[in-house]
């Protein structure tokens, strides 16, 4: 551990948090889980940015490039729709758009039908460097539950699909 670091706390701190603040109507079980999956989740993207940092890129900005992609037959995406597809501020989306730019990854042009809008599209660069990436990407995924055997595999997707779907329902947006 480096000077700057600070030491690992586990779980029982938070616990002992959650009893003090939580409200009378909260479930502490359920608000621990929820907590573990936050961390999960904080874990996962920090995994999957160590396995694609060798290609220069975050999670972030390939599931950008990705969702371009997979939109490259749309004749309008802008940054405020994609923005609220991934759920993040537009502000975040121009950031993220800037540096695809800068690395000629992505195309930002005025829409023909009226020039005061943004179509964003990914470029021949981009489609190149998402084909190199995806290998490692799954990889990666797959990685993510090597702990599990083939029977905790099963019972974990159903878990997560219905949470998604209940998150997603929730949201009022999905993937």
């Amino acid at each position: 551990m480096t000077e700057q670091q600070l030491p690992r706390l586990g779980t029982f701190p938070y616990l002992k948090l959650m009893e003090r603040t939580a409200s009378s109507d909260t479930n502490l079980k359920s608000a621990h889980l929820g907590l573990l999956m936050l961390w999960l989740g904080d874990n996962i993207l920090d995994m999957v940015d160590i396995d694609l940092a060798a290609f220069d890129i975050t999670e972030s900005k390939l599931d950008l490039l990705l969702l371009l992609s997979l939109h490259a037959d749309q004749e309008l995406v802008t940054p405020s729709s994609l923005a609220d597809r991934l759920g993040i501020r537009r502000s975040s989306v121009t950031s993220l758009l800037i540096w695809l730019e800068k690395r000629n990854l992505i195309v930002r042009e005025p829409y023909a039908k009226d020039g005061r809008m943004t179509h964003v599209r990914i470029s021949a660069e981009g489609i190149t460097l998402v084909n190199q990436i995806l290998p490692t990407f799954w990889s990666t995924c797959a990685s993510l539950v090597d702990e599990l055997d083939k029977e905790e595999l099963t019972v974990f997707q159903n878990v997560l699909v219905k949470l998604n779907a209940s998150l997603e329902k929730r949201l009022g947006s999905g993937r």
